[in-house]
């Protein structure tokens, strides 16, 4: 697989990874892919209080493994300032030790200037360089030493080298360092209780907020119960339900017919529910019923009183039950007007344009038959033959709509099921787009059937869990 990088430009946060180089840069990261992955993932976008633990340890373990590198820089100056001593005073005596007075005073400016250097070097190397302030105490207590071994040095060379002179400077140079020692060892102690000050007081605040979120998130989740559990108790309020109901139908009807002009009249006596008016159609009265039974008599009356009222066709939707004593689909006809009796609606829209279109129909034929006379006569077996021959219309129309969304559905299936794979996967190394790019994972390269199965497998893909970046570039 190709090298993978992470480039950075952040100033703050390439600072900090300078300033702490033994925190991992890709342990970090895993860690946090994995907290929003898990966040993401979940239905509630809460922090519960295993995330909060998980996190706060991890900030415990921060901790400690910043306590534990400030130590490690502590012990380390100690030793190998020791090491500078040593090698100081060993190099110093045999310098002592020669019989030449003439080289005497260069060798040991030389090899001053030489240990400046050396402790110079260490520092820049050791001591991060963001830790400012640090550095320049250390600095300060390292440049009195330098200063205090060249006027030593000066003063040596200006007298006479006897055998007790020569012990002084040495006895005096041991002192000056341990001197310097203890003093950068004070810097040193202070500089770690005060990161770790620094790190308990965020921890603390860390703590304080991840408690005060859970408070919240659970305050809120107790609000959002109450909610639900007060909508559940207004739904099992008749008036509540119905208004809910009719609310729906109203957007089944504004979907159904955009251009028609549709009034809410539930408000109003003796108007049913909602009117439609079309251009060039009749209009049509809607009367809505959310029962958990059967729809009585009293309502159908209660229909057919509001029929007459506004003088105009209607439907009567049932939509989880029936309609004592009317068929599904039966059709009326009261006072020249055009009744149908809808079961089992569901808000199904299709239900409802059959129920207008038949409506449309009967009105058109009935026109027809008019020709200018007030009174129809029709005897009662042709019209009861006609009804019953729309009813098996209807119910016949119904099953090839089932039918036919069944068949596309399978359809559809089986076509997301023509796939060449491995055609794809050699394609996807030639040429910058195919038709299933978009389904490859990234991670293992699997080949998925459509969007929805990649998904499904990125949430338990192996190498995605695996894979490490490879390559970080932190630029400041």
């Amino acid at each position: 697989m190709a090298q993978q990088q992470i480039t950075i430009h952040n100033k703050r946060v390439c600072a900090f990874y300078q300033t702490n180089p033994f925190i991992s840069f890709e342990d970090v990261n895993i860690f946090m892919v994995d907290l929003l992955e898990k966040m993401l993932q979940n239905s509630e976008p809460s922090l519960d209080q295993s995330l909060a633990v998980k996190l706060l340890e991890q900030m415990a373990k921060g901790q400690t493994e910043t306590t534990q590198s400030h130590q490690n820089i502590h012990t380390l100056f100690l030793d190998k300032m020791a090491e500078f001593k040593k090698d100081y005073n060993k190099e110093l005596t045999l310098i002592l030790s020669s019989n030449n007075t003439e080289t005497l005073g260069p060798l040991i400016r030389q090899y001053n200037l030489s240990l400046e250097d050396k402790i110079k070097l260490w520092m820049h190397e050791t001591i991060p360089k963001t830790n400012d302030s640090l550095y320049k105490d250390i600095s300060a207590s390292l440049k009195e030493l330098y200063q205090s071994i060249q006027k030593d040095t000066k003063t040596l060379l200006d007298s006479s080298l006897d055998k007790k002179i020569l012990e002084e400077f040495v006895h005096s140079i041991d002192n000056k360092f341990a001197k310097s020692l203890v003093s950068s060892q004070t810097f040193l102690n202070t500089m770690i209780t005060s990161t770790e000050q620094r790190i308990s007081k965020s921890i603390v605040d860390s703590l304080k907020s991840v408690e005060k979120t859970i408070t919240v998130t659970q305050i809120e989740q107790t609000a959002l119960q109450q909610n639900v559990t007060e909508l559940l108790r207004k739904l099992e309020n008749s008036s509540s339900k119905g208004k809910i109901s009719e609310n729906l139908l109203q957007h089944v009807l504004h979907n159904a017919y955009p251009s028609a002009q549709i009034d809410s009249v539930g408000t109003t006596k003796e108007t049913g529910d909602f009117i439609l008016s079309r251009q060039g159609k009749n209009t049509i009265l809607f009367e809505n019923k959310n029962y958990e039974r059967n729809v009585g008599q009293e309502e159908v009356k209660k229909f057919i009183r509001d029929i007459e009222v506004q003088e105009c066709s209607g439907i009567l939707c049932a939509q989880h039950y029936g309609i004592s004593n009317k068929e599904n689909y039966q059709i009326d006809i009261h006072n020249g007007h055009i009744l149908v009796y809808l079961h089992k609606v569901e808000y199904d829209p299709d239900k409802i344009k059959v129920a207008v279109d038949i409506i449309d129909h009967f009105q058109s034929t009935m026109d027809d038959l008019d020709c200018g006379n007030e009174i129809v006569q029709m005897e009662k077996k042709t019209l009861d033959d006609i009804n019953k021959e729309y009813q098996q219309f209807i119910q016949s129309k119904q099953t090839q709509m089932k039918l036919i969304k069944e068949y596309n559905q399978k359809l559809i299936s089986q076509l997301d099921d023509w796939k060449l794979p491995q055609l794809e996967h050699l394609l996807l190394k030639f040429f910058s787009t195919t038709a299933a790019k978009e389904n490859i994972c990234e991670f293992c390269q699997y080949i998925a059937k459509n969007p929805r199965a990649l998904v499904a497998h990125k949430r338990g893909c192996v190498e995605k869990k695996k894979i490490a970046i490879n390559s970080i570039q932190i630029e400041s």
